[in-house]
């Protein structure tokens, strides 16, 4: 009797497959390919791209390596004993920040008692703490991000009021500048420019994108606030910039923003990738799409259109 059953080292899956499979973009995944030859595809008699099981735990092991902050370039060339370990080992090692919820309820409860009695010194000491005892990536998507949000709501329902809302905001651009300090203007990393377009006056999701990008070895020029869209194209192209980065949560419908986008995108550098996070980004790419536009829901997603830029660069 025949035995039918695939082979592990069969190449048979279609790269829509491996892509789902092992999370990585086709585009990445070519581009790895290309330059790295991470994995040796067979090609089917109409010229289809066929990938076997183990290319797909090879690239599934590969993302969970550079989705611990490791370059392409160090792992491509590991043998898949080595990958199995050092995937491992990061996992261990990322393991007691992934059990802090008691760590960042007690940080979140600390620093609201500090924001409602306005200790501006305790509240930064708090918050530098954290940064120490949560690990950065925790810290601004676990804490800082939810807390900025419980601010602002607070503040629009008339809870909070505006100097509780200033003084937090300031503390935590201080603390914000401080984590990226030390990688500021250091490296050979790609190139970001990251700030907030016209009318839209509220950068703290800048910021915090800011801090994501240079903490993930981005060279940040952080333009701040109320820039004129075709002022984003023309900071990327002076400064080199891949990617640019913009927070918004006005209305689409306010401020012109919709047609803001039309201008950046008409001025866009080539090869330069725009990255939008905020409340409108779903709307955003509802009524925009375009291959050069990213929408983003949370700090988790931007870090993920970080790495994959970064590695393609690579």
């Amino acid at each position: 009797m025949n035995d039918d059953t695939p082979t592990p080292t069969e190449s048979r899956h279609p790269i829509r497959v491996v892509a789902a499979r092992s999370g990585l973009t086709p585009n990445l995944l070519r581009a790895w390919e290309r330059r790295y030859g991470v994995v040796e595809p067979r090609r089917s008699e109409g010229g289809q791209r066929l990938y076997s099981d183990e290319d797909i735990e090879r690239l599934a092991l590969l993302k969970q390596a550079t989705d611990a902050g490791r370059s392409i370039s160090q792992v491509a060339d590991l043998p898949p004993e080595a990958l199995r370990e050092l995937v491992a080992e990061d996992r261990g090692a990322r393991a007691p920040a992934d059990l802090s919820d008691d760590r960042v309820d007690g940080a979140l409860t600390d620093a609201w008692t500090s924001i409602e009695t306005m200790d501006s010194d305790r509240l930064e000491a708090d918050l530098r703490r954290a940064v120490v005892t949560l690990g950065s990536e925790a810290f601004t998507d676990r804490l800082v991000a939810p807390l900025l949000r419980t601010i602002g709501d607070r503040w629009h329902s008339g809870d909070l009021r505006p100097a509780h809302e200033h003084l937090a905001s300031q503390v935590v651009k201080r603390v914000l500048h401080w984590m990226v300090e030390p990688a500021r203007g250091t490296g050979d990393g790609p190139r970001a420019v990251i700030g907030t377009l016209s009318g839209e006056h509220h950068e703290m999701g800048a910021l915090l994108a800011g801090a994501t990008a240079a903490l993930e070895g981005w060279r940040v020029t952080y333009v701040g606030q109320n820039l004129p869209a075709e002022d984003f194209g023309l900071a990327a192209r002076t400064v080199g910039a891949q990617l640019i980065g913009i927070s918004t949560v006005n209305p689409l419908d306010a401020d012109g923003v919709l047609d803001q986008f039309r201008v950046l995108l008409d001025t866009l550098p080539e090869g330069v990738e725009v990255v939008v996070g905020g409340r409108v980004a779903p709307d955003l790419a509802v009524a925009l799409p375009d291959a050069r536009l990213t929408t983003v829901e949370s700090l988790a997603a931007f870090r993920e259109v970080l790495r994959n830029a970064r590695d393609a660069e690579d």
